[in-house]
């Protein structure tokens, strides 16, 4: 198993390591510095290996920290800082059984699980199906627990729980997801069934369990204790059972099989990225149906000229684009709306608290009005069904050229999100009015310019990013590190934000404020270097 497990190490350090030259030389400026031929220098690229292992185990507690904090304790933190600190701890604890026992042991299955690793190694390298198992999930469970038990500990005692119970929950959810995978392989060996494969199964267990999670949030009682989850016979079962778990995956006799069944050619599953390309290009492109005799009829387009009438074109032939992400957002507005009815008639004294909630939590909107905003799904759109082509002549790459589109699809993209910034404010307006919640008209209009120029912001963001770094290829994947950069410290300042506690007046000032200044200097810098960076790549 060691000599096994040593060369899965290395083909995953080689491939890790080429994956790591590849992005970092995609970086501007810095990429420069490294030659094509580091490719075939062994004694850069192990210590290139070396530092990508460092990252890996790094990026493991990271993640793990990452995903307790932010999806378990900052939820707990955020709705629930009055209740006294034990009853945190069973909110916690509720959630963390939902979303790692039950969410996790459906989604994140490693034994049936279509994976890149195993083609190469089972297929390509031609290493044992059943040594690369055994080894590979040795390495997955320790691996497990070990990334698991620092945030357990920590966040345990956080809570005030003793440090010896954030440990007992890693060991129990180590052994928990290790029957979980045995389970999987036994129904893959009775029924040849891959659960993993079951899509509509797995998003199912996803939004029930996200749903039952956080659901306590709300009602502020949480369905389980620590009388209950540390009992000693509870405990014992679990942990015997992992044991049991453990035997039957060591002995299972034909692992040759289980990848067979997961490691084929055409499995779309398997080849992530070609997955992908084919759902980005399909979630843009045009379809026969778009095209009907009123879209092709010209009269409509009379009175206009130029760029105005090429955008017209556009968003008359291309209104699947705008009106399916408009109708999803819509509907989940709809839905939370009617839940937040459901809360008003079952617990008016919850619903009662979405004021005071709201105004002292305002930076929640970032996120909101982020993930609300239809804009990269349009510049995908303009991307694929017009761009991409226009851009390969130079009269569509001038500076003049190029601030005209900009400002006829930032007034188009502006009132688009103006509509669905508008559905939201009626719907959380309606809401607290009908909880009659003590609510005075300066909050109103607080909360409504707020989501009114953040739906502002996001428009002139979304549109900017796309002009000032065009980050798509021609298979709409993106291909520039800075556009991820910039997005990603754009979301990060909205989660970190949520911390901060803040006047809901200033507040509200500093968002306008920086949505006019960053339209003036979306507009200055799209005008001065749009021309070079606007391109197809």
């Amino acid at each position: 198993m060691i000599r096994t497990l040593s060369s899965i190490l290395d083909i995953r350090s080689a491939s890790g390591t080429n994956r790591f030259i590849y992005y970092f030389k995609r970086i501007p400026m810095l990429g420069k510095l490294l030659k094509d031929d580091i490719y075939a220098n062994a004694v850069l690229k192990r210590t290139f290996s070396v530092i990508v292992f460092i990252l890996k185990v790094l990026w493991g507690f990271m993640s793990k920290f990452a995903y307790i904090g932010i999806l378990i304790y900052g939820p707990v933190i955020l709705t629930s800082s009055e209740l006294p600190i034990k009853e945190q701890y069973q909110l916690y604890l509720h959630i963390v059984l939902f979303l790692s026992f039950i969410v996790a042991a459906v989604s994140n299955v490693f034994i049936m699980e279509p994976k890149r690793d195993k083609y190469i190694c089972v297929k390509l390298m031609r290493l044992p199906a059943s040594d690369y198992m055994r080894a590979t999930l040795t390495l997955q469970g320790l691996t497990f627990l070990l990334y698991f038990l620092p945030p357990m500990m920590v966040f345990a005692s956080l809570l005030g729980a003793p440090v010896w119970q954030g440990a007992m929950l890693a060991l129990l959810l180590t052994a928990w997801r290790t029957i979980t995978e045995a389970l999987n392989l036994w129904l893959f060996a009775k029924k040849g069934i891959v659960l993993a494969k079951k899509l509509n199964w797995v998003w199912s267990v996803i939004g029930v369990g996200f749903l039952l999670a956080y659901l306590p949030l709300y009602l502020e009682e949480a369905l389980i204790s620590t009388t209950q989850l540390f009992s000693v016979p509870l405990t014992l079962v679990i942990l015997v059972l992992g044991i049991a778990a453990g035997i039957y995956i060591a002995r299972y006799p034909d692992y040759r099989e289980a990848v067979d069944a997961v490691t084929k050619r055409d499995e779309p599953l398997l080849d992530v990225g070609r997955m992908m390309k084919e759902s980005r290009v399909k979630n843009v492109q045009t379809i026969e149906q778009d095209y009907t005799a009123e879209h092709l009829r010209s009269s409509q387009w009379e009175g206009k000229k130029g760029y105005a009438y090429l955008n017209a074109i556009f968003f008359s032939r291309h209104k699947r684009l705008i009106i399916q992400p408009m109708q999803r957002r819509l509907v989940i507005v709809l839905v939370f709306f009617l839940i937040g009815i459901i809360t008003i008639l079952v617990s008016p004294e919850t619903s009662s608290k979405g004021v005071p909630y709201l105004m002292s939590n305002l930076p929640i909107f970032l996120i909101i009005m982020n993930y609300t905003s239809i804009g990269e799904r349009l510049c995908r759109g303009l991307f694929n069904n017009c761009d991409l082509s226009l851009l390969r002549y130079g009269f569509y790459r001038k500076r003049a050229a190029i601030l005209h589109n900009f400002t006829i699809r930032l007034f188009k993209l502006i009132r688009l999100n103006l509509l669905l910034a508008a559905a939201i404010s009626v719907a959380g307006t309606s809401l607290i009015l009908l909880s009659g919640a003590d609510w005075a008209l300066a909050d109103v209009i607080i909360i409504w310019i707020t989501i009114l120029c953040l739906s502002l912001f996001f428009s002139v963001h979304h549109l900017f990013m796309y002009y000032i770094f065009q980050p798509y290829s021609t298979e709409l994947g993106v291909k520039n590190p800075l556009f991820t950069i910039v997005n990603s410290i754009v979301l990060a300042i909205g989660f970190v934000s949520i911390q901060f506690q803040s006047t809901p007046v200033y507040f509200v000032l500093i968002v306008l404020l920086a949505t006019l200044v960053y339209m003036i200097i979306a507009l200055f810098l799209i005008y001065k270097f749009s021309a070079t960076t606007f391109r197809v790549k």
